[in-house]
């Protein structure tokens, strides 16, 4: 239950206004802009740091989607282990990044929203990609799955589906997110994190689609006070990449797919003007349906007072 005397309810997702200020006990310090893009730097160097150590004991490199996972897994596990010990060291992880409890709508809507992304992401960065290559060999990770058991696709499923987006929102929209908005306002958080998840992917051919993809996951995040719905959100995006990777293999294709594991990564596969145009009218209304659940749902309500208690 939140105590009256710690400032006046949240204001509306997206109305601009300055982030809460209440009476916090000194355990609980708010995260500016400065330490985020900082936080986001070191735990992104340890990242490659990390691959470069496990590439060192290899005498001939390959793309080995388990290691890289593992490498990020420990990199931004520790980095949310800072941010807590650091920020809000008396809570419990659980809460202080948001899985809790939402408006069942928002549920569907993150599948949904999900879909709806595919189109204009992938054809985004496929302008971005034939303007200026990336020259990343993404045919490797088909070859992977080709020569991969059904054992190891399921694990590699697993790796892009469910763990990798878990992964990225509870350090992105979690750990960054929430003591970020006992400082700032809503719409800052949502894009200083959408620009920071997009960087740590380093490519920057990817920036633009990864930040669009990073701002649909931060309003998501604020309209329903949970980090379930980016979650889902994530994996249902990461999910038709899965597929389209096991689509490939089954044929035997070496076409370009998305290349890393966990990441909200566009496939490269040219798509009709009308289902972009169609997909990208579907995304915003849908985030326009997530900003009116997110004013109108007590249960997102309740949820976006205890990210700002």
């Amino acid at each position: 239950m939140t105590d009256p005397s710690r400032g006046s309810p949240e204001p509306p997702p997206g109305d601009g206004g300055p982030g809460p200020i209440f009476q916090r006990g000194d355990a609980e310090r708010p995260m500016s802009v400065v330490a985020a893009v900082g936080w986001v730097a070191g735990v992104t160097f340890l990242f490659l740091w990390l691959l470069g150590v496990v590439a060192s004991f290899r005498p001939a490199p390959e793309l080995d989607v388990v290691s890289s996972f593992a490498c990020q897994a420990a990199a931004y596990l520790l980095g949310l282990f800072g941010v807590l010990q650091l920020h809000a060291p008396r809570a419990s992880i659980r809460e202080f990044v948001g899985l809790r409890r939402t408006h069942a709508a928002f549920y569907p809507l993150a599948v949904a929203l999900g879909f709806a992304l595919e189109g204009p992401i992938a054809a985004l960065y496929e302008q971005i990609e034939r303007r200026w290559p990336s020259g990343i060999n993404d045919a490797e990770l088909v070859r992977v799955f080709v020569e991969a058991s059904a054992v190891e696709r399921a694990a590699l499923g697993l790796i892009f589906i469910a763990l990798g987006p878990a992964l990225e929102e509870v350090f992105f929209r979690g750990a960054l997110a929430r003591p970020m908005r006992w400082k700032h306002g809503a719409p800052l958080v949502i894009a200083t994190t959408a620009a920071l998840f997009a960087v740590a992917h380093v490519e920057w051919q990817k920036f633009l689609p990864i930040g669009i993809f990073g701002v649909a996951l931060g309003v998501l995040r604020v309209a329903s006070g949970s980090l379930a719905p980016p979650i889902l959100l994530h994996a249902t995006y990461n999910a038709i990449q899965c597929f389209a990777l096991l689509t490939a293999a089954d044929a035997g294709s070496v076409n370009e797919v998305p290349a890393a594991a966990g990441a909200a990564l566009p496939e490269t596969t040219a798509m009709p003007g009308w289902l972009v145009a169609a997909s990208s009218a579907c995304a915003l209304v849908l985030i326009a349906l997530a900003c009116a659940l997110g004013n109108r749902a007590e249960g997102a309500a309740r949820a976006r007072e205890k990210d700002l208690s």
